[in-house]
């Protein structure tokens, strides 16, 4: 789910400092110039044709040190594409890639001319606007080699897709783990070691996500909504969406018909 996106050039000098509470994911795709990005005591230099992806509740200080062009997005990746975009080299799951390869950056410049394209109609195209920002994700986990470090643990695979067929229903770690045929902290633990997150942790952000699709194109109440995505009632998913989006389901929904309506205003 993209929350924001655009394109934007700063000049030498300018700094952009992010504390340790943002909720959501964030990712530039740089143009041109060089700009540092200094983030859980790593330092990166992102030049032309690189990108940097930053997990969220992850501070960074960014500074300009030759004027830039970058192409940059504020968003809430679908589950499935979490582990590989969390880095397991960084402690803090930053990462960063060059795009070497002239034909690879061609084809992530075209998926992000497609995000902005769609992102900036009027009223957005979000479900193309997805499609090309996931685009320009894959080519970026495909660009560091993650295919190489192998497939996800069948185990876990197992979890994952019974998670995605069942968020709706009243899951447990105990269900998971027979799922799996694990132990509930050896589940726990080879869980957390491939995905980043707790079984738990992704099963509510499976349910979230599900919701802001919910919110935003149907009309269906909070209440539906949230018997509709596994939670118990309405008053424990306002409080669970608040603490993740940033937002409660109702301003989350009405947001983007205020905007498109800023976009496309009514004659009268």
């Amino acid at each position: 789910m993209i929350i924001s996106a655009g394109k934007s050039g700063q000049a030498a000098g300018v700094r952009v400092e992010r504390g340790p509470g943002f909720p959501h994911w964030t990712a530039g795709f740089f143009l041109s110039g060089l700009t540092e990005v200094a983030c859980d005591h790593r330092t990166f230099l992102l030049a032309a044709r690189s990108c940097l992806i930053i997990p969220p509740t992850t501070p960074y200080r960014l500074t300009v040190q030759k004027r830039e062009r970058e192409i940059w997005m504020i968003f809430d990746p679908r589950p499935h594409l979490v582990p590989a975009l969390r880095s397991t080299e960084d402690s803090a799951g930053v990462t960063c890639v060059a795009f070497r390869d002239p034909a690879i950056w061609d084809a992530v410049f075209l998926g992000l001319q497609d995000l902005l394209r769609w992102w900036g109609a009027h009223p957005p195209q979000l479900a193309l606007a997805e499609n090309a920002l996931e685009k320009a994700l894959l080519l970026a986990q495909w660009t560091r080699g993650l295919e190489k470090r192998g497939l996800l643990d069948e185990r876990i695979a197992r979890v994952t897709t019974h998670i995605e067929e069942h968020f709706h229903e009243g899951l447990s770690v105990e269900t998971m783990a027979r799922v799996a045929a694990l132990s509930p902290s050896r589940l726990a633990h080879l869980f957390r070691d491939q995905m980043g997150l707790t079984p738990m942790q992704f099963l509510e952000m499976r349910r979230i996500e599900r919701a802001k699709q919910l919110l935003l194109t149907t009309d269906l109440q909070v209440q539906q909504v949230a018997e509709q995505t596994g939670f118990p009632n309405a008053q424990h998913f306002s409080i669970r969406f608040r603490k993740l989006t940033g937002q409660s389901p109702k301003g989350f929904r009405e947001k983007p018909r205020r905007r498109f309506a800023e976009l496309n205003p009514q004659e009268e």
